[in-house]
């Protein structure tokens, strides 16, 4: 197995073993269960730490964290963060990118609030970060993180193929440095993330006429 392979699964490794000790505090908080738990956790830290070269005191933070935010029963259950991204095309079949505070160039994206569907995440990230109206108009697929090789918190990123409708672009004063359209085949660079699955899949949506949605097989 390649170095940076072993990493991924050791990564994937440690946030299962946190959410397996995360959950089960929530159900059961107190006890000789609960000890085991914390004993999860401080493994799952351990290696964290090693993996991201953290000081000590670094690892002790990240485990109370861990712990403090552990909620109760159901509430406390440790899923995946999930996000949505938004492909929007102009009438030249430019595609809307945005660079943001790291200086890179992404998708119009952002974790889904509480409250929203899919859909309604989407349309509002695109026009607080570029002022633009949008209406989601297919679901180009489901990306997962860990499959497209990156070794931080597990997400599940929802893609939609937009239709413009509207506005003007007015840049966020904090989440978006400069924005535009531009050519699939020259996008700006340098890229945020290491998925460029997105750019075949916008491709074949909006090029090709492609209607069903990608999701990673078993």
């Amino acid at each position: 197995m390649a170095q940076d392979d072993l990493i991924l699964e050791l990564a994937r490794f440690i946030e299962r073993i946190a959410a397996i000790g995360r959950t089960g505090l929530a159900f059961k908080p107190h006890g000789y269960d609960a000890e085991r738990y914390e004993d999860l956790l401080r493994e799952a830290v351990r290696f964290r730490a090693m993996l991201d070269r953290d000081t000590e005191a670094a690892a002790e933070l990240a485990i109370k964290r861990w712990r403090d935010d552990a909620g109760r029963g159901y509430d406390g259950y440790v899923t995946a963060g999930v996000g949505c991204g938004a492909m929007v095309f102009n009438q030249r079949d430019e595609i809307l990118m945005i660079q943001r505070p790291s200086g890179r160039w992404w998708y119009p994206t952002g974790f889904c609030d509480i409250g929203e569907s899919p859909a309604e995440n989407v349309a509002r990230e695109v026009r607080e970060e570029t002022g633009l109206i949008v209406t989601p108009a297919r679901l180009i697929g489901i990306i997962d993180s860990l499959k497209v090789g990156s070794a931080s918190r597990h997400l599940y990123s929802l893609l939609f193929y937009c239709r413009l409708d509207g506005g003007t672009l007015t840049l966020h004063p904090l989440e978006t440095l400069e924005a535009g359209f531009f050519p699939l085949d020259r996008l700006p660079e340098p890229l945020h993330g290491l998925d460029r699955k997105w750019i075949a899949l916008a491709r074949q949506f909006h090029c090709e006429g492609r209607i069903e949605a990608y999701f990673d097989p078993l």
